[in-house]
């Protein structure tokens, strides 16, 4: 298994004085957190303490990711933001279940957690411009780049009676 960059050696962290601080300086220009998720960049400062418990973690993280636009599917770049606020327990054996542990050799991942917090930190609906005009619903065609020259949708025969009190309200006017 390949090694994430985002794995850290806090054994010496492990060996100070509770209390003890250390800051570290993300950046970089473009990270793979996992095969569905690449951030580009990610950039930030995380404070590593050193706690009777193990080593909290915390920060403040900024990145972006390139996303989908739900209406005309184009590719995007989405800005992000996110906190770290995690407490990693050490020794291993003392983390509650399902809780982040410090491994055996010191080492800490934070890959899955940074991929966990980019994903909670995206949007639901994803646009590549708030006037984004979407895809043709009859031909496809992405309206952003022009008219596709499809003629109007034909109007629901069930709503044609709508449509006729519409035409005479503007013929009245």
């Amino acid at each position: 298994m390949k090694m994430s960059r985002l794995r850290f050696n806090f054994g010496f962290l492990l060996e100070a004085d509770f209390g003890t601080i250390r800051h570290i300086e993300l950046d970089y220009p473009s990270i793979k957190l996992s095969d569905d998720l690449t951030l580009t960049p990610l950039k930030g400062v995380i404070t590593a303490t050193r706690t009777t418990e193990g080593i909290y973690i915390q920060g403040q993280l900024e990145s972006a990711a390139v996303l989908e636009c739900v209406r005309c599917l184009e590719e995007t770049v989405v800005p992000l933001g996110f906190s770290i606020d995690e407490l990693f327990f050490y020794p291993p054996q003392s983390a509650p279940p399902g809780e982040n542990r410090v491994g055996e050799d010191g080492m800490i991942d934070l890959a899955p957690l940074a991929r966990e917090l980019s994903l909670l930190s995206m949007p639901t609906k994803v646009l590549c411009r708030p006037d984004c005009l979407g895809l043709c619903q009859e031909c496809g065609a992405n309206l952003n780049e022009g008219d596709c020259g499809c003629a109007e949708a034909a109007i629901d025969p069930r709503l044609s009676a709508l449509q006729q009190l519409f035409n005479s309200e503007s013929q009245d006017q």
